[in-house]
């Protein structure tokens, strides 16, 4: 999708009309193909965006993670990790951490 996912007015019709196809025909490969709607798939692509972000450019506040991943606010981004991972961006970014220190310190 050309990176479209980090335009955060991205939609169903603008996907749609880019893709030259109905609303109704991508509402349609979105529940028969992905078994999911349009909703959740462009947040489970966000976050996982975010979280490759997270951990490429750990400086990165979860401001700027959240308006380079197309997440309309930052409440969004924390909504969508809580629900996804149980966890806030910043919990989520330190387990990370620490598994990697702790996988360091395996391997020594």
């Amino acid at each position: 999708m050309d990176l479209g996912y980090k335009d955060c007015n991205v939609n169903m019709l603008t996907l749609s009309h880019k893709l030259c196809i109905s609303k109704s025909e991508l509402s349609l490969f979105f529940d028969q193909c992905l078994h999911s709607n349009f909703r959740i798939w462009l947040s489970e692509i966000r976050l996982n965006a975010a979280k490759k972000m997270m951990l490429k450019y750990p400086d990165y506040s979860n401001d700027i993670i959240s308006a380079e991943c197309g997440f309309s606010c930052r409440t969004h981004l924390y909504r969508i990790f809580k629900t996804k991972e149980g966890c806030s961006p910043t919990e989520w970014r330190d387990s990370q951490h620490t598994d990697a220190a702790q996988n360091d310190s395996n391997e020594a």
